[in-house]
């Protein structure tokens, strides 16, 4: 599994970047081994949020979870393109 520089890694809080085709912004980093990124739609494209019961809340905007790594953990996840031209390995 490639070793990743949380340093690093931090310096991706509010990076924007294209997610399946859909313009995002990294608003979160969870874990560390191997980290998920949280990212934010960042289209004005509101989906309905369920709360904990699974009921209807309100509108928001969409957020994804995707693991940094691909399923093996030997590389940057390959929906995430433009994360591979940066340095982000101790």
């Amino acid at each position: 599994m490639l070793r990743i520089e949380p340093a690093k890694l931090k310096n991706l809080l509010g990076r924007s970047l294209i997610y399946q085709g859909v313009p995002c912004q990294i608003i979160e980093i969870l874990g560390e081994n191997p980290p998920t990124l949280v990212l934010r739609d960042l289209r004005d494209h509101k989906v309905m949020q369920a709360n904990q019961y699974g009921d209807a809340g309100g509108w928001a905007a969409q957020n994804f979870s995707v693991a940094l790594l691909n399923a093996r953990g030997d590389q940057i996840n390959p929906d995430l393109p433009e994360l591979d031209a940066l340095d982000l390995l101790a």
